[in-house]
């Protein structure tokens, strides 16, 4: 975060009470101390280091649970425990381990809470209904077209924390259904549906992830070990970047794990899937980001289909 002069200069006289103009003595020493080798700006910061201002608040946000949205990481979130599911095991793709869920739930709406690690399953049994819960360094996915949060190896989970409280629960899950829009209305943070036709694609790529939670694996002395889940048989994952287009705009897309099989399909050649692709319709569903390493905004697809006849039709309608 970059926070300009006025910003800073606000900050130093609204916590030390000084003058602005005695504020400003002390930074244009700064700048005569260190022989005008750093800006006005960077003056500011110092001189706010100095009178211990603090100038970022470190504290994570607290989201509600309307504001969760999938893919995020380090997610704070305080609810109240609407239902509790019990614990039970699994054994996926020769891993073996426990699982739970709950429902959590705000003044905004209530969200499922998917918990993996073992430590807080340990725990699950003090936890009932009504109680409230911050969760810190939770994670969010979409899972058929609902938001969840899950809980995994680096996330802690506080049982009615102090001074912390929930009145009012709205009870309804909170849908991460995306409205429908076109390509030219798109901004950052969008979640949404759009009718388009893949007009490029690159050659897709590949990892290890785990078979769990299909998150990237760690791989040392050819042993492959997930951050949830410990040890894993690792399996290889897609990842395919490729340009949609809707007749107001294109747009770089990215799909990963099961919506790239979609795309790729199974053991094909690059050439077979320019040719199967290149051309065809599809609806994609995802979340707009900007990649600011390259000035633009990216689709990341987390639902795709293959538009049918009946589909385009429609929306050759609309034009």
């Amino acid at each position: 975060m970059i926070l300009g002069y006025e910003t800073i200069m606000s900050k130093i006289t609204s916590f030390t009470g000084l003058e602005r103009s005695a504020v400003e003595q002390k930074i244009n020493q700064k700048i005569v101390d260190y022989q005008d080798l750093i800006s006005k700006d960077g003056a500011a910061h110092m001189v706010a280091n100095d009178l211990s201002v603090k100038l970022f608040d470190s504290s994570p946000k607290v989201f509600k649970v309307k504001d969760v949205s999938p893919g995020l990481n380090s997610l704070t979130l305080l609810g109240k425990v609407v239902n509790l599911n019990p614990i039970r095991s699994f054994n996926k793709n020769n891993r073996q381990g426990r699982v739970a869920n709950m429902t959590l739930g705000d003044e905004t709406g209530t969200i499922r809470t998917v918990i993996w690690d073992e430590r807080i399953l340990d725990s699950y049994s003090t936890i009932k209904e009504g109680d409230v819960i911050k969760i810190l360094n939770g994670y969010s996915k979409e899972n058929n077209g609902y938001k969840e949060i899950h809980l995994g190896s680096r996330s802690q989970l506080e049982l009615n924390p102090a001074n912390e409280s929930i009145s009012d629960v709205k009870l309804s899950v909170i849908s991460s259904a995306p409205s429908r829009k076109d390509i030219q209305s798109l901004v950052p943070n969008d979640f949404a549906e759009v009718s388009v036709t893949v007009v490029q694609i690159f050659e897709p790529r590949f990892y290890n992830a785990c078979p769990v939670c299909s998150k990237k694996t760690l791989t040392q002395d050819d042993v492959d070990s997930c951050a949830e889940h410990g040890k894993v048989p690792a399996k290889k994952v897609p990842i395919v970047n490729f340009y949609i287009d809707d007749g107001t705009g294109n747009m770089r897309a990215v799909a990963f794990r099961d919506h790239a099989e979609k795309i790729i399909g199974k053991d094909k050649s690059f050439d077979t899937i320019k040719n199967d692709i290149l051309g065809k319709q599809f609806i994609v569903r995802g979340k707009v980001v900007r990649n600011d390493m390259f000035a633009r905004n990216e689709f990341m697809i987390n639902g795709l289909e293959e538009a049918s006849p009946e589909q385009l039709v429609t929306e050759m309608e609309k034009l």
